[in-house]
């Protein structure tokens, strides 16, 4: 019985495998579509609804392709094919890497990201780099979401008793239980998306032992930390 479960769940993931590969494929199939298809419409012309549907297009595939890479991370964490793999770490060096797009992200977005280390040099914590990555990554997306043109997302690290609290504050359109404007905004910022992203950073600190939580920033906007997220890292041995 034992053999016999084993091997359907080898079998599984096979055919996950082969789904990656079809959809991934799929994916760059389109991708490469539309870029043929912009390029041909500079040779030859096209009016302004032809090329915005291509536009289109070529925009749902990347949010798709974002969906799908979430989705199998966040399927692998929930069968825990791999174990994190926890080392000290550098989160000072994390976050400056995590923040190394502010200035193309305040041309882009309007939106202004700072670093606040609270006088630290050096923020050393266990972690999985890969894990402690992505939940950084995601923290950011999800307020640089939430944010509006002219608005801020401060990161910041304070030491604690136990290891380092990480905190990500925005000032955007808060959390969706505040009100009903708020939950209006909320709904409006995060529309088309699959909504997995807080799923992946409390998968993150369930693997390395964090802990993460969401509350209303002191003003306005969503405060997300992580060592217990706030986020809360723990130090090393």
């Amino acid at each position: 019985m034992e053999q016999q479960k084993t091997e359907t769940r080898s079998i599984t993931a096979e055919q996950r495998k082969r789904v990656e590969e079809v959809c991934f494929r799929s994916l760059a199939l389109i991708g490469r579509n539309c870029e043929y298809l912009e390029q041909h419409f500079d040779r030859t012309g096209a009016d302004e609804s032809t090329r915005q549907a291509v536009a289109d297009i070529d925009t749902a595939a990347i949010q798709l392709d974002r969906t799908l890479t979430e989705a199998i991370t966040l399927l692998e964490f929930l069968r825990e094919d791999t174990k994190p793999q926890l080392y000290p770490i550098d989160l000072c060096e994390l976050l400056q890497q995590v923040a190394a797009q502010s200035d193309m992200i305040r041309a882009q977005l309007g939106v202004d990201i700072r670093l606040d280390y609270g006088g630290c040099t050096a923020c050393c914590v266990m972690a999985d780099r890969r894990d402690a990555e992505l939940l950084c990554l995601h923290l950011l997306s999800n307020a640089l979401h939430a944010s509006r043109e002219g608005g801020s997302v401060c990161i910041a690290l304070r030491r604690t008793e136990s290891g380092w609290q990480l905190t990500v504050t925005d000032d955007g359109c808060g959390l969706p239980g505040e009100d009903v404007q708020a939950a209006l905004e909320n709904r409006r910022s995060f529309l088309g998306g699959a909504q997995l992203g807080l799923l992946l950073c409390r998968e993150c600190c369930r693997r390395m032992d964090w802990s993460l939580q969401l509350e209303p920033a002191p003003e306005k906007g969503t405060q997300g930390c992580g060592a217990h997220s706030a986020v809360h890292g723990r130090k090393p041995p």
